[in-house]
C-alpha cells in the first residue's frame, strides 16, 4: 500500500508540474548528451594516439660522409637499447624508389632529381613511443648522424587539443548538470508549496519526514533518469548507425570510431550513474530547505 502511495504522489506530481518536469528532463538529456560526448571523444582520441603510435618510428639520417664502420656501429648500438624493437637500414637507392613510390602521380617531383639526392637512414621501432623524444636524443651528435626526426611531436599536440577540448566540453557539462539540479529542485518546491496544506496535515497526524519525502525523492530520481535514458538511446544510435557509417564512408577512420561493445555500455552506466545523482541532489535541495518549512 505505501509502494501505491508513494508512486501515486509522485504522478500527481509530475502532472501538476508537467512543464518544469519537461524542462528539467529536457536540461539532464542535454547535460548528459555533453558528457557522454566527452567520453566519445576521449576514446576517439584514445583510437588515435594508439593509431599513430603504432606508427611512430625514428628516422636517423645520415651523413654522405659516413663511413661503413661508423653506420654499422651506430646500428648495432641502437639495436641494442632496450626501447628499441627494430632497425632497419635504408639505403640512398632505397629512399629514392620509395620516395618515386608515394609521389608516383606527380612524376615532376623526383624526375629531375638523381637517385643518390635522399640521404641513406636508420628506421628504428619502439617498444613503446612514448620512449621516441628519449631515444632521439641519444642518438643525436653520433658519428656519422646528420639529423634525428620522430612523431612523438604529433602525438603530443594531438593529446594537447584533446585535452583542452575535453575539459571545455566538460565544464559546460557541469554546469548544465548544475542548472538540471536547480530545475529539478524547483520542479519539487513547487510540488512541496502546492502541496503545503495537505503536508502540514500529514505532520500533525504523526506522518513522518521520510514518508513525506519518498514521493518528492522519486519525482527527481524519475525526471533524471529519464533524460538519462534519453541521453543513452541517442548514445546507442549513434554508436549503430552513425560511427559504422562514419568508418565505411572513410576507410582511414575505421579503426577511430571502432568501439568495442564494453565501452558502449561504460558510457551508458555513468550517464545513468551521474543521472540518477543529479536528481537524487536535485530533491535533496528542495526537501532540506523547503520540507521542514511546510
Amino acid at each position: 500500500m505505501r509502494a501505491t502511495y508513494f508512486f501515486s504522489e509522485t504522478y500527481t506530481n509530475l502532472k501538476r508540474n508537467l512543464l518544469m518536469t519537461i524542462a528539467a528532463v529536457s536540461t539532464v538529456t542535454i547535460s548528459l548528451l555533453l558528457l557522454g560526448g566527452v567520453q566519445i571523444l576521449g576514446m576517439i582520441v584514445s583510437n588515435v594516439t594508439l593509431n599513430w603510435e603504432a606508427k611512430v618510428e625514428i628516422s636517423t639520417y645520415l651523413l654522405d660522409s659516413a663511413t661503413q664502420n661508423e653506420i654499422k656501429a651506430l646500428e648495432e648500438g641502437v639495436t641494442q637499447y632496450p626501447e628499441v624493437a627494430n632497425v632497419t637500414y635504408v639505403s640512398k637507392a632505397r629512399a629514392f624508389e620509395e620516395f618515386k613510390k608515394i609521389y608516383r602521380n606527380q612524376p615532376e617531383f623526383y624526375e629531375s632529381l638523381p637517385e643518390d639526392a635522399l640521404p641513406a637512414s636508420l628506421r628504428i621501432d619502439l617498444v613503446d613511443a612514448n620512449d621516441a623524444e628519449e631515444v632521439a636524443a641519444r642518438i643525436k651528435g653520433a658519428p656519422g648522424v646528420d639529423e634525428v626526426r620522430f612523431g612523438g611531436e604529433i602525438i603530443k599536440r594531438l593529446l594537447s587539443v584533446n585535452s583542452l577540448l575535453r575539459t571545455i566540453t566538460l565544464v559546460m557539462s557541469v554546469i548544465l548538470m548544475v542548472a538540471a539540479a536547480g530545475l529539478i529542485a524547483n520542479t519539487i518546491r513547487l510540488a512541496i508549496y502546492a502541496r503545503r496544506d495537505e503536508i502540514s496535515i500529514m505532520k500533525l497526524v504523526g506522518a513522518t519526514n521520510m514518508f513525506i519525502r519518498i514521493p518528492f525523492m522519486i519525482e527527481g530520481l524519475f525526471a533524471a533518469l529519464v533524460g538519462a535514458l534519453i541521453a543513452g538511446t541517442v548514445v546507442m544510435a549513434a554508436d549503430a548507425f552513425l560511427f559504422g557509417r562514419i568508418g565505411d564512408a572513410f576507410p582511414f577512420m575505421k579503426q577511430v570510431f571502432n568501439f568495442s561493445s564494453g565501452e558502449i555500455v561504460g558510457v551508458l552506466v555513468v550517464l545513468l550513474a551521474v543521472g540518477s545523482g543529479v536528481g537524487l541532489i536535485g530533491s535533496a535541495l528542495a526537501l532540506r530547505r523547503f520540507l521542514e518549512a511546510a
